[in-house]
């Protein structure tokens, strides 16, 4: 395989620039000459969906919410907050199973969802190393029919995660790759009774489901979310925190009942947070506001395992940095191009990326307690995009659209396959928004020469990882045809079916 036929690689390569991902330098000289000792026991990864970092008690969250991943993180090698290369489902995922952002694995919108098959995913590259592979999936985005299953001997729904507590509790201790992917805190929000004494207060009449419909509307910025809806949704997105903790810590008592507890390499973390109108919006996918990029990551290394962790305490490493760890935790070498291991130097800065909103491109660069929010348009604004959202995922708008959805939907495709994705339309220039984060929120800042100086660093990132600037262009892969009950599975989400 031509690595370098990869958009963007060799021209980041040529350019001299070096191997950078999420704003990570390439490694140094010196980390190059230190080999990862390859591990030989098994490899667990569990990614859950929508959680946010500030939901773990370990990580400042309320106090009794998540005790499994509290004790897990007092046990963990490292524990603390991340960062996630996108805001939503897709893309995030895809980096976590190339090593490679969101624009360079082509994987940032749901009409370009699938894997291509040029890229080594992560099983892919376990198996390649050695390593039997095993996955317990949920969320519609992570089926078969999108890639997911490349590179797995094992590839089956988790549902309420029996099989799952199952397959753990089995291990032997050779070399084995499981990979689980949990949905909840992910909407719809489910009253458990039997959780509610883990939240920090009960809001009266909790309602016994909220659907991505009912939140849908207070997606749009110009619709307030009122205080009382504010308090309902957070409570019952805490409750999904609380039973996807639940389900985890059965997950993590199965691995211990197996034996292999000390010779796991074992990595907890989100593909993106979940937002309660910090900045404007609910759910997630809107915006790259901290509440969405900034996510739990727990990791714990095998007993004696020899290389350590080059990530200092309070830094906030990139979750795309996981492909490469763990392939040369393996002792796999890393493809050119992906983001460099957690046992390597790297430099401070990550970079996020969220394509395809309201006529807008959004990047963020976080470096320390300061986060840039870079914002290129490629389109106008279209007046009714948050009603047509509303109708692709189920709704009836009130008055009805005064055009078809997908007509909605096509300008802004069209727009966007145009225009460069970074620098923006011709005439425009990228609107800079700089942030400081302190405690779990954060505020804005007016500091000219700062958000100068950020820019000029997110820009050399982008194109360090993604290679010059190129049009979009239409994507020419493959999209699945999906079945009326994907369909419906996709809105029950709060995904647009068919956009």
């Amino acid at each position: 395989m031509d690595w370098n036929s990869i958009r963007g690689w060799s021209l980041a390569l040529a350019a001299g620039v070096g191997v950078l991902a999420i704003g990570a330098s390439a490694c140094s000289p010196k980390a190059e000459e230190q080999a990862v000792p390859a591990h030989r026991g098994p490899i667990v990864l569990i990614t859950i969906d929508a959680l946010r970092a500030d939901s773990l008690g370990a990580l400042g969250g309320p106090p009794k919410l998540t005790p499994a991943m509290d004790s897990l993180a007092r046990e963990a090698t490292w524990a603390g907050r991340a960062i996630s290369p996108s805001s939503w489902t897709v893309p995030s995922m895809a980096s976590l199973f190339t090593g490679l952002q969101p624009w360079s694995n082509q994987s940032w919108h749901g009409d370009r969802a699938v894997l291509a098959d040029e890229f080594v995913t992560l099983p892919e590259a376990l198996k390649a190393a050695g390593f039997r592979t095993s996955a317990f999936r949920s969320n519609h985005w992570l089926q078969q029919q999108y890639g997911y299953a490349q590179g797995f001997d094992t590839f089956r729904y988790l549902k309420e995660g029996k099989r799952a507590e199952e397959h753990l509790a089995k291990l032997q201790g050779d070399q084995e790759f499981v990979w689980i992917h949990i949905l909840p805190p992910h909407a719809p929000y489910v009253r458990r009774e039997h959780l509610l004494a883990h939240l920090p207060e009960v809001p009266e009449d909790l309602p016994r489901r909220i659907r991505p419909l009912d939140l849908e509307p207070y997606y749009d910025p110009e619709v307030p979310l009122p205080d009382d809806e504010e308090r309902v949704f957070r409570a019952m997105y805490h409750l999904n925190v609380a039973f996807a903790d639940e389900m985890l810590g059965r997950m993590l008592a199965s691995l211990r009942r197996s034996g292999q507890w000390d010779k796991t390499l074992l990595v907890v973390t989100s593909d993106h947070g979940e937002e309660f109108d910090e900045q404007g919006q609910i759910a997630h996918g809107g915006n790259l506001g901290r509440q969405l990029i900034e996510v739990p990551l727990l990791v714990k290394l095998p007993t004696g395992f020899e290389r350590p962790l080059a990530v200092q305490p309070g830094q906030h490493p990139a979750t795309v940095r996981l492909w490469s760890t763990l392939v040369e935790a393996a002792g796999g070498t890393p493809r050119p191009g992906t983001a460099p291991s957690l046992f390597r130097e790297a430099e401070t800065g990550v970079l996020s990326e969220l394509y395809m909103g309201n006529g807008v491109n959004r990047y963020s660069w976080v470096d320390g307690g300061r986060q840039l929010v870079w914002e290129s348009r490629f389109a106008p604004d279209e007046p009714e995009y948050y009603r047509a959202r509303y109708q692709g995922i189920g709704g009836k708008p009130e008055p009805p659209l005064q055009e078809p959805m997908d007509a909605i939907f096509g300008r802004l495709e069209d727009a966007f396959v145009q225009t460069p994705p970074l620098s923006g339309r011709r005439g425009t220039k990228p609107q800079l928004t700089l942030w400081s984060w302190s405690g779990s929120g954060s505020e804005r800042l007016d500091d000219p020469q700062l958000t100068a100086t950020l820019a000029r660093q997110l820009r050399k990132a982008w194109i360090a990882a993604n290679g010059e600037e190129t049009l979009p262009g239409r994507g020419t892969g493959e999209k699945p045809e999906l079945s009326e009950q994907e369909l419906e599975e996709l809105k029950a989400l709060g995904y647009v079916a068919g956009n």
